[in-house]
């Protein structure tokens, strides 16, 4: 693996102004500034990055970290001239490191190097009164340092031609990212590989690593995990998405705050400024209810840190008032032209639900399933965070989505005012209800990790009547499709796990331990709607080679799902026609496993749905997939 130099300070602040595109993806993955008690606050802390996009404007956020106040300008069509905004900057002090945080050590780095310095200041602008579908050039000065990018509005539902999502999960960005290489699960084809299983010795694994996986020993994976990242972002760059969908783990740990600037320095700083530019939607995840190193989940009589944590998110992430103040936030709907994507809060269920609640009566084993049960959370109860919100003195924003709640009535609401609009429906959220992996048990089940997605299930019955396309979700770090038609005409859901965007490489649930391939292998397969994963399907290749076996194609890495959009002019019945590959970013290594460069490739399993003019999936006949497993015929 290339090391990369470390980055003086300047060369650090100069990336986060006003440089060209290239100078900052250039600068990627690099070291953080020096230590917070030997540089100088920065003008921009997290660069302007767009968020709540529509055809008439954009919510734009930013962070200083100097006191001064903000300017935003705004040219391009129908503006005769600049429009202008002022922002004072608000004080974000829950962004002040911890002490914890502050005598962290990670080996391999320098102590604090992650930690930036000054105080923190957030600018919020909602550009507003814009023209659909529209490019404008957008300048923020903050102190003596400008910020320039251009913005294209959204389209209107009836002037549109092409559109391109990135869905992609699981993140979980940390400074110990930047030296950590993850545990790499066999999948199929796994027998190649250039050691026996268990991993013996090997040049891979003398090169990278071996780790546990469950107690059986596994390789670890070429790349870093903030090599990872960096790498899966740079392609989605390529792409020129107009939108990404975060379902979500954005961080290890929303109460940790090193790891949200690690994400950041992704997104909005010097390693890669593609939010600067494509604007976020992002979902909570279980990480965005922990506090990480400063508290977890907290003590059962104090769940300050999962209270402090969710707030610690909405500092960043804003979503679009949903009528329920105290859940704003939690979930939320985006209007993009054509296409209606509903993000909806998966990390607390009711009545609460742990594994020991349940006592010793007998559990599940196997592919036993009884129910889906009410909760994908059992470290903490909802009345236990709702008094550490009170002592706090902050809302109780928990907003359960079971049925007959307000998540789900609004949800019921927003389906059905999409489908009357005649509007291309998806839906994220972060608990994968239908799954072969690590988390797609129940609580009832022996095997149980406590977070399992299969209580969104209750939201199926909806999405089916209602003709939402596709659902997206992670978790389970892997990527699955799984298809669900409850009534049998071949009009389902798709179902996705979206992929690994740079942490773990889990593969299937296992029925022993260890790795068994080939009949009759060892995969527990507890999710009877699985249509494909990377995992069972896209077997691994190794080439022979002097230095050792070279990965040729297939297997587990990081990724994302990419899904266009394309309206359809030349058929009176049809509106759109929609294409949804799972993307990997293949490590591309020379001799003795040094990295060269990451390719982009596409697995077998990529879907293509034709949409009628209410925006709902056609006829089964008029869909086709280029490999032929579960969904439309």
């Amino acid at each position: 693996m290339l090391r990369r130099a470390r980055l003086p300070l300047l060369l650090t602040l100069l990336a986060m102004s006003s440089l060209p595109k290239a100078t900052a993806a250039d600068a990627a993955p690099a070291p953080a500034p020096a230590p917070a008690q030997a540089a100088q606050a920065p003008a921009f802390r997290i660069l302007p990055y767009l968020q709540q996009p529509s055809s008439s404007g954009m919510l734009l956020t930013w962070f200083s970290g100097q006191p001064e106040p903000g300017r935003v300008s705004l040219t391009g069509p129908g503006l005769d001239a600049p429009r202008t905004w002022l922002s004072q900057g608000e004080p974000r002090p829950e962004m002040a490191y911890t002490e914890r945080e502050q005598a962290e050590r990670i080996p391999g780095l320098e102590p604090g190097s992650w930690l930036w310095p000054g105080q923190a200041y957030r600018h919020r602008v909602a550009l507003d009164g814009l023209q659909a579908d529209t490019v404008y050039t957008l300048t923020v000065t903050q102190g003596s340092e400008a910020h320039v990018r251009r913005l294209r509005t959204a389209p209107t539902p009836q002037q549109w031609t092409r559109l391109r999502l990135v869905a992609l999960s699981d993140s979980e960005t940390e400074p110990r990212g930047r030296v950590t290489r993850r545990e790499w699960a066999p999948g199929s084809g796994a027998e190649g590989r250039p050691s026996a299983l268990p991993p013996g010795d090997s040049a891979w694994a003398r090169r990278f690593g071996t780790t546990l996986l469950d107690g059986t020993p596994v390789l670890r994976y070429a790349l870093t995990e903030t090599e990872g990242f960096t790498e899966n972002l740079k392609i989605i760059d390529s792409r020129q998405p107009d939108l990404v969908l975060m379902p979500g783990d954005l961080v290890q740990g929303s109460g940790y705050q090193p790891a949200w600037d690690e994400f950041f320095r992704h997104t909005a700083g010097p390693w890669g400024d593609l939010f600067t530019r494509v604007p976020l939607v992002a979902a909570m995840g279980n990480w965005e209810t922990f506090a990480a190193l400063n508290g977890g989940y907290g003590r059962p009589g104090d769940r300050s840190p999962a209270v402090l944590s969710r707030q610690r998110f909405k500092t960043f992430i804003t979503g679009a008032d949903n009528g329920t103040p105290a859940h704003r936030g939690n979930y939320h709907r985006t209007d993009f032209g054509p296409l209606t994507i509903l993000t909806l809060d998966s990390t607390k269920g009711l009545p609460d639900d742990d594994l020991a609640r349940r006592g010793p009566a007998p559990r599940l084993t196997g592919r036993a399933f009884d129910q889906p049960g009410t909760d994908t959370q059992a470290s903490f109860t909802a009345e236990a965070y709702a008094q550490a919100a009170r002592r706090l003195g902050l809302p109780d924003d928990l907003s359960p989505f079971n049925e007959g709640g307000l998540q789900w009535r609004w949800t019921q609401a927003q389906l059905a005012d999409a489908r009357a609009k005649g509007q291309i429906v998806f839906v994220q959220f972060h608990h994968a209800p239908f799954s072969d992996g690590e988390h797609g048990l129940p609580m009832d089940h022996a095997q149980s990790t406590g977070q399992g997605g299969t209580p969104m299930r209750v939201y199926h019955p909806l999405f089916e009547r209602w003709g939402v396309v596709a659902v997206f979700s992670g978790h389970s770090e892997m990527a699955e499709r799984s298809f669900v038609d409850s009534d049998g005409d071949g009009v389902g859901v798709h179902y996705f796990d979206v992929g690994v965007a740079g942490d773990g490489l889990r593969g299937e649930r296992r029925t022993s331990p260890g790795f068994v391939e080939g009949p009759p292998h060892n995969r527990l397969q507890y999710n009877r709607h699985s249509c494909w994963s990377a995992d069972e399907h896209e077997a691994e290749r190794w080439s022979p080679q002097v230095d050792g076996p070279q990965l040729v194609d297939g297997g587990k890495h990081y990724g994302h799902l990419e899904v266009d959009v394309e309206r359809v002019t030349d058929n009176p019945g049809a509106k759109a026609r929609v294409v949804l590959r799972p993307v990997y970013s293949f490590p591309v290594l020379g001799d003795d496993y040094r990295w060269l460069r990451n390719e982009r490739r596409v697995y077998s399993d990529v879907l293509q749905l034709m949409l009628d003019t209410a925006g709902r999936v056609r006829v089964p006949s008029l869909s086709q997939r280029v490999t032929p497993r579960c969904g439309p015929p």
